[in-house]
């Protein structure tokens, strides 16, 4: 069992923590907040029949690795495996629960880079805005469901595949009880366009 304290914090949000991997620098370990759940793994605050069902304080992995599953499968004949979503590597028992190990994704700098920084910094430029066009493209043509996705969990990188790219690390998966996004690709495109406006509003550049 890995142990949380001996774990290099990388950044947190209201959810999850995310600790560099011990073992693989190219890898982190997202760990929801122990304190967000209670002794039997459902959700504090929530009423005991929705904090229990499906997975409870795991939900979120539950929706970010069906997702990365999806893709795999669509695309199978390919051998591709790697999306406009982090990769996901599989799990890692700790002392504060169930860890999702997935890929880091670094900007050129080996630094973490989130497109709230590129803009916030107003360093976002043509290189970056093209990257930006790519990702949604992407995302819309392999149909790549958003659950909550913010201008805070798109990562930038340049050397994932050796060119300039933006890799969505956070809000993944159909949240939706009745699955409309995933079952339609043309209500998910729908959706995704109107996340991508909201987002380019938020960035100077545009």
């Amino acid at each position: 069992m890995i142990l949380v304290k001996n774990l290099n914090l990388l950044g947190e949000g209201t959810q999850k923590k995310v600790y560099e991997h011990p073992e693989d620098a190219n890898k982190v370990i997202k760990i929801m907040k122990p304190e967000h759940a209670t002794a039997t793994g459902g959700r504090v605050g929530q009423h005991h029949l929705r904090a229990h069902r499906s997975q409870g304080i795991y939900k979120q992995f539950r929706r970010e690795l069906l997702q990365y599953l999806q893709l795999c499968k669509n695309n199978y004949g390919k051998f591709d495996f790697t999306f406009p979503i982090e990769t996901v590597y599989g799990f890692a028992p700790t002392d504060e629960g169930l860890g999702l190990v997935t890929e880091k994704v670094l900007d050129p700098n080996g630094s973490i880079t989130s497109l709230y920084e590129l803009a916030t910094q107003n360093i976002f430029d043509d290189k970056h805005a093209q990257a930006l066009d790519s990702f949604f493209d992407a995302c819309a043509e392999q149909h790549v469901v958003f659950g909550e996705v913010n201008i805070a969990g798109i990562m930038y990188t340049e050397q994932r595949q050796g060119f300039p790219e933006f890799v969505l690390v956070d809000g993944i998966g159909e949240k939706l009880l009745i699955p409309f996004r995933a079952m339609s690709k043309s209500i998910n495109t729908r959706n995704i366009r109107k996340i991508e406006s909201y987002i380019k509003s938020q960035i100077n550049y545009y």
